[in-house]
């Protein structure tokens, strides 16, 4: 066996060297690490690109790409859209639709074949179920209905990536791209993707979980390796069948996202499809060239600005015509703007079906791309952009500051005049807040509820429940509560920027006011307390003593030992 040429080495050396330190940069920054990918990728396609080693690197980054599907399909969890199917299904599907004949408008403005803008607005619909997964998670607001809305969404446009990568995939090399080809082949698109994912659940829901869970039962070691010979299965089941690859591993992965053993399956895939998710995003970035795109930057940051405020502007009056807060929708807008890694994906296939360019192809990754950089910044000032543009439309448009205060943000209240005193007002009537809630009126204790969700609000209303539509850090809202009047105030919001200005609003009106707080991370519990709450509980924590308790219980531990243990706990978690 001959030695590996050292220019090969090197070479891939430099490949994954300059990708961890652009990753390593804007991780400092508090960007996610896949922008450094990215941007890595786009410098050493720049400077030190080798033709040598350019066709396996893209097997590996295909490779990676289909491990990452597989896990997307794994980690769907259609319980969670089930439970807001309505919200899901109308806002999903107006959201996708609506933004492909936007997007495709946009693309005509910018001289593409209507057809080929078309696809472009399939590919550039989609957000980002990736990124803002795990900004969500980051952010501690999965439990939150913010976040169990946006990722409801994000899972019905991954559901909708099956039918587009089909589309994407009909397209035979050199096929003439006229009006009616395409026509005939989005409806055969169409009609196929239909019968192949009803034949594909029906059959792999019924039999790919059992046959996983017969391997698992022989031998461990066997099953991790038939978790790999699965997806080169599937893979070759797919090419034969001929059904997008892509697709395939997607569908596989949701086969076994039910399954007893996908908890195993996915720690088993995990290290792998992080790595080679890798190096398929530095792969991404090696198809730009900074120095021949130097001269298109302008019209592609036009492009991309008009697509993410087109996409924003339609997120925000889809869910405002849903009843939903301004503040909530807003948010989501935030979080649903950018444009998914699927569209690398669905554009790659595009250019190697040869409908379109490779100008073009860079002009829209590079468009993608400039959107994931933005996001996470956006989201996290999402909370100051809302409040300088409620500022300043007061200011300068009181009318529709009118509009949004008397109409949008507002409803006939059935409290129509309030009468409380010693009083205990719920911020957030989510989980937190309605069990807490639901005990204060089976006890008889006077209570308040305000919530800026809607749906919640009308549910809650038609259980008997004292509650009002609004947003909690407006201080009129908290005034029109009679907080001046009340005992305690309950913060059962997850977000930790609404409960800030809600103490601080909260003390204005009234600094004897007994204020606790929920929070997620030890940070936040520190900085509620110097604002002012009175009492700050984690639920994690809680959760944890209650757990520690029960086992020392279970082992024999002296009642007074325990108790002692437990206040030393909360001494070293900073609560006493």
């Amino acid at each position: 066996m001959s030695e590996i040429n050292i220019s090969l080495v090197f070479d891939f050396f430099l490949f994954l060297v300059i990708p961890f330190i652009f990753g390593m940069i804007v991780k400092r920054i508090g960007l996610p690490p896949v922008i450094g990918y990215i941007t890595g990728g786009i410098f050493y396609g720049s400077f030190f690109s080798s033709q040598t080693s350019q066709e396996t690197i893209k097997n590996f980054a295909y490779f990676g790409i289909l491990l990452l599907l597989f896990t997307v399909g794994l980690e769907t969890n259609f319980s969670r859209l089930f439970s807001f199917k309505k919200i899901i299904l109308v806002a999903g599907t107006l959201q996708v639709v609506l933004s492909i004949i936007i997007v495709g408008l946009i693309s005509i403005i910018f001289s593409f074949p209507p057809i080929v803008s078309f696809l472009i607005g399939i590919a550039l619909s989609s957000s980002s179920t990736g990124l803002v997964a795990k900004i969500i998670q980051d952010r501690g607001e999965e439990s939150s209905f913010l976040g169990e809305v946006a990722m409801g969404i994000l899972l019905f446009q991954d559901l909708a990536f099956i039918p587009f990568m089909i589309i994407f995939s009909s397209f035979t090399n050199g096929q003439t791209l006229t009006f009616f080809n395409f026509i005939a082949n989005l409806t055969t698109s169409l009609v196929k993707s239909t019968l192949i994912i009803i034949c594909l659940f029906y059959l792999g829901q019924r039999f790919v979980p059992l046959l996983f869970e017969k391997i698992a039962l022989i031998s461990r070691e066997l099953f991790n390796l038939f978790i790999i010979v699965f997806i080169f299965l599937v893979t070759l089941i797919s090419l034969s069948l001929n059904i997008p690859t892509l697709v395939g591993v997607f569908i596989a992965g949701i086969f076994l996202s039910s399954s007893l053993q996908h908890h195993h399956i996915f720690a088993q895939i995990r290290p792998f499809r992080d790595l080679l998710a890798v190096i398929f995003f530095v792969y991404i970035g090696t198809n730009i060239r900074i120095f021949s795109e130097i001269n298109f930057l302008p019209q592609i940051f036009l492009f991309t600005f008009l697509v993410v405020l087109a996409k924003a502007i339609l997120i925000l009056i889809i869910f405002l015509s849903l009843r939903f807060h301004t503040r909530m929708s807003f948010a989501l807008a935030a979080y649903l703007f950018q444009i998914d890694e699927d569209a690398f994906i669905l554009m790659s296939t595009a250019l190697m079906n040869n409908l379109i360019s490779k100008n073009d192809y860079l002009f829209i990754i590079t468009s993608v791309l400039l959107t994931l950089i933005i996001t996470p910044i956006l989201i996290n000032q999402k909370d100051d952009i809302y409040r300088r543009l409620r500022y300043f439309i007061k200011t300068y448009l009181p009318f529709v500051e009118n509009f949004i205060i008397y109409r949008l943000d507002t409803d006939k209240s059935p409290i129509d005049q309030l009468n409380l005193k010693n009083h205990i007002v719920i911020c957030g009537y989510g989980r937190v807040g309605s069990y807490i809630g639901r005990s204060l009126m089976t006890a008889g204790i006077p209570y308040l509820a305000i919530d800026y969700n809607y749906h919640i609000v009308e549910k809650a209303r038609k259980q008997g429940v004292s509650i009002i539509y609004g947003d909690p850090t407006d201080i009129d809202i908290l005034d029109y509560a009679q907080v001046d009047e009340a005992v305690v105030l309950v913060l059962s919001l997850p977000d930790r920027s609404s409960q800030e200005k809600i103490i601080l609003n909260a003390r204005k009106l009234n600094p004897r006011i007994f204020i606790i707080s929920r929070v997620h991370k030890k940070i936040d519990h520190l900085k509620m307390r110097d604002l002012g709450a009175n009492v700050v509980v984690q639920p994690e924590f809680e959760a944890s003593i209650s757990i520690i308790k029960k086992i020392f219980l279970l082992y024999h531990v002296d009642k007074q030992e325990i108790v002692n243990k437990i206040k030393r706990l909360k001494i070293e978690h900073g609560l006493s």
